[in-house]
């Protein structure tokens, strides 16, 4: 089968939107599925759309395969978003054509430090991993390349200031806390580190803007079970294919006159140019990620394997909107109406057809989750309401009770979690509700602060967990989502 190329589509015939030239505006730190399947893939749109006329030039910040593949393949890759968006199922698939070239930047790294040369290079993004942006004392600028990724950021930085050419807009999106502000703070500190001079500090403050960014889009990346048959169906062979979930949000810290420079609101794209990215990264956690981990070990031991027969499951559906909409969303700080949107959208993608999500999976260091994800939600919603948050009380319980119990339907499951925590339910999982419940709350280095002091939770959550072990997840499920307590 012929290789997937730009003379191999004009002899296919293809009739979808391809940008075969444009200058390279935009410099890009990462080659993973994520960055192919979500930034790559807007910038095409913005191309098509807005007139953005963009094409990226794609770094690995490490040694990687991918650098031949996207090369041979000209910088074309299939992306197949599939899901459910807006009410109707999607399984759409578009020929990403915004990348030039990859460059490895330890076999070219003349060729990368070249890209400072480049006048129409205005834009840098990057996906190196939430370890990626970190501070590498050990990395010197005479190093061929640097090891990490702020201390090669800074060299390239370093080449730009000395071309005399402007500044860069600058998005990270590594799911770091201000990933732009850290990412700025390490490239200042490796820029007084190395001495490179007062006039060079004040180019990187005033010329280049450093965003904050929160990034979400599920991309489940290359297809392994249905690559021969789509390239089958496809008639060319994609070594680069990619698989992404329909929903995608970008949020970026900055004035909406960026917006000129990176044109995703003109091309109808779902990005916000927003004044503080934290009420975003605080809905995306407390209703994406907590409705996730406040449903897990209940669906789980109710007799569910993946979220999406999970949300078949009336009662199981009913408990996590019960959660959604009376618990988490009226303690957020963005408006009500957004954050139920933003909701609906999450049952969608809970609900996808096309990706068996593993509650197992999921439910990897449930612990550490439950603490990041859930609990200010239950803080939140004691402090405005003055009253215990059932659900997410019932969700607590329910983690004793995956913790404790190890079987469902007489066969073990694996639990994976800090062996501190496998320690404790160890030792405690025979003791009463009421106990059990104590002694798990009162774990301050599990949970930061001792729970019992939060008015009226330990005493739901041991209720909650008497009627598990009574009456069985199913039906205990089934009560707490129709609001009853028996």
């Amino acid at each position: 089968m012929e290789q997937l190329s730009y003379a191999a589509l004009e002899r296919q015939g293809y009739n979808g939107y391809l940008l075969c030239q444009a200058p390279e505006r935009v410099l890009q730190f990462g080659e993973g599925n994520f960055l192919r399947g979500f930034a790559d893939h807007f910038i095409d749109v913005m191309n098509e759309r807005a007139n953005f006329q963009s094409k990226v030039v794609v770094v690995p910040p490490a040694s990687a395969g991918k650098t031949g593949r996207i090369n041979s393949q000209e910088g074309l890759y299939q992306l197949c978003l599939r899901g459910r968006l807006n009410g109707a199922a999607v399984d759409q698939r578009r020929v990403i054509s915004c990348i030039s070239r990859a460059v490895d930047v330890y076999e070219e790294y003349d060729a990368f430090l070249e890209t400072a040369h480049n006048p129409d290079m205005c834009l840098i993004i990057s996906n190196t991993t939430e370890a990626g942006i970190v501070y590498d004392a050990s990395c010197t600028p005479k190093d061929r390349p640097p090891a990490s990724f702020p201390a090669k950021l800074t060299r390239l930085l370093w080449e730009r200031y000395q071309a005399g050419l402007p500044g860069y807009l600058i998005l990270p999106c590594e799911l770091i806390a201000d990933n732009g502000a850290v990412l700025r703070d390490y490239v200042l500190r490796h820029a007084r580190d190395w001495a490179l001079g007062e006039g060079f500090l004040r180019w990187l403050e005033e010329e280049n803007t450093f965003c904050s960014t929160l990034v979400d889009r599920i991309v489940t990346g290359y297809p392994r079970e249905q690559a021969d048959r789509m390239n089958r169906d496809f008639g060319l062979e994609d070594r680069l294919l990619d698989v992404a979930e329909p929903f995608g949000l970008w949020v970026i810290e900055g004035p909406e006159e960026l917006a000129e420079q990176f044109p995703a609101p003109q091309a109808g794209l779902p990005v916000k140019f927003v004044p503080d990215h934290h009420p975003y990264k605080e809905q995306k956690v407390r209703i994406l990620n907590g409705g996730h981990t406040a449903m897990v070990a209940a669906a789980y031991l109710a007799g569910h394997d993946i979220v999406r027969d999970s949300m078949a499951d009336p009662d199981v559906r009913a408990y996590l909107e019960g959660a959604l909409f009376e618990e988490i969303i009226p303690t957020l700080s963005l408006p009500r109406e957004d954050c139920e949107a933003f909701a609906r959208a999450v049952e969608e993608r809970f609900d996808n057809p096309y990706i068996d999500h593993r509650l197992l999976d999921i439910a990897l260091n449930s612990v550490s989750k439950w603490r990041a994800r859930v609990l200010p939600s239950v803080e939140a919603y004691l402090s405005s309401f003055r009253a215990v948050p059932r659900r997410l009380a019932f969700s607590f319980a329910a983690l004793c009770a995956f913790y404790s119990q190890g079987r469902r339907d007489g066969e073990a499951y694996a639990i994976r979690d800090d062996p501190a925590v496998l320690a404790f339910f160890a030792e405690h999982r025979d003791e009463d509700a009421a106990m059990l419940v104590r002694g798990f709350a009162s774990r301050q280095d599990f949970w930061g602060r001792d729970l019992a002091e939060l008015p009226g939770f330990v005493p739901a959550a041991a209720r909650a967990l008497e009627q598990i072990r009574t009456q069985g997840m199913a039906a205990s499920l089934a009560a707490c989502g129709k609001g009853v307590e028996r």
